[in-house]
């Protein structure tokens, strides 16, 4: 059964996708006013999170490392057929949708509206948020996943999030860690 939350300020994630199956937060404390942590989730490359590009270069045989690799508010966590869905003051969005176990195909190539009115029945929807709030020390930068499940595709997810959670965590600390690097850089 899906579960709903009902946060105490509400996130574009509660708008883009309220009903949902598995969710991950990560938080990271930065030494810097937020004005500058916000520039640093626009701009931040992917190439600067290290250990994510080192860990996609592993699952991809080096694939990866080839392609362009784009802003985190961009492409969100590197993996191949994220989307920019969604941009507030404090919050960028990227979606993908698709079968990212082995063996599921490609993603969907979805553009933001086509994201937005998909169901999933034999694939999951992803939403990546990273997000930013003034905190006592300077800001609490904040990423957070959303999955939502297709009912036919809840048996392939399981096994495939099972082994991949521990990683897909990794890789969103060193997300956050890399724009916090690029916020704390003095100017």
């Amino acid at each position: 059964m899906p579960r709903v939350t009902a946060p105490v300020s509400p996130t574009l994630l509660d708008e883009l996708i309220p009903r949902f199956d598995h969710r991950t937060m990560h938080g990271y404390p930065v030494r810097a006013e937020i004005d500058r942590v916000v520039a640093a989730i626009r701009t931040t490359d992917l190439a600067e999170a290290r250990l994510a590009r080192a860990l996609f270069a592993v699952r991809t045989g080096g694939r990866s490392l080839r392609r362009p690799a784009g802003t985190i508010g961009e492409a969100g966590d590197g993996e191949a057929g994220f989307v920019p869905i969604a941009s507030a003051d404090r919050e960028v969005v990227v979606g993908f949708a698709g079968r990212p176990w082995p063996g599921g195909g490609s993603p969907l190539e979805l553009d933001a509206s086509a994201w937005r009115a998909y169901e999933p029945v034999d694939c999951v929807k992803v939403a990546l948020s990273v997000r930013c709030a003034p905190a006592a020390y300077g800001t609490l930068l904040v990423t957070e996943t959303r999955i939502a499940v297709g009912s036919q595709a809840r048996r392939a997810f399981r096994r495939y999030w099972w082994i991949v959670r521990p990683g897909s965590d990794l890789v969103r600390g060193s997300l956050l860690r890399a724009i916090a690097r690029r916020a704390e850089r003095p100017s």
